[in-house]
């Protein structure tokens, strides 16, 4: 995932020498290549068809760092979800998911 522009990007696909990345946005053509290391880019992102969402980004950080824990350690799902969402913003409250779905995905891991 890369964050650029308050826009996000996931991998579309991998090739020998650059990685493609895609618009989270399904509906958004916008792309991007960089570098097999992701530290610069090889082309800029093309235009969106839609404004970016900089609320959206400290849910997807949120959700990314309750995955993380969940796979590096043996809490229980309450506690590692009261302690990420202890230092969440409460102006981006309303893009997260609901509490049983972020507690469903702690337990996948």
């Amino acid at each position: 995932m890369i964050l650029h522009e308050c826009y996000i990007y996931t991998l579309e696909r991998s090739a020998t020498t650059k990685s493609i990345f895609r618009c989270r946005n399904r509906d958004c053509k916008a792309r991007c290549r960089t570098n097999l290391s992701m530290d610069t880019f090889l082309s800029l992102p093309t235009a969106h068809c839609h404004a970016p969402n900089p609320e959206l980004i400290p849910a997807i950080q949120l959700k990314n760092h309750i995955k993380a824990r969940a796979a590096t350690t043996d809490e229980q799902t309450s506690l590692i979800l009261h302690k990420a969402l202890r230092t969440y913003p409460l102006n981006a409250a309303g893009q997260l998911p609901k509490t049983d779905a972020l507690a469903l995905t702690i337990r996948r891991q």
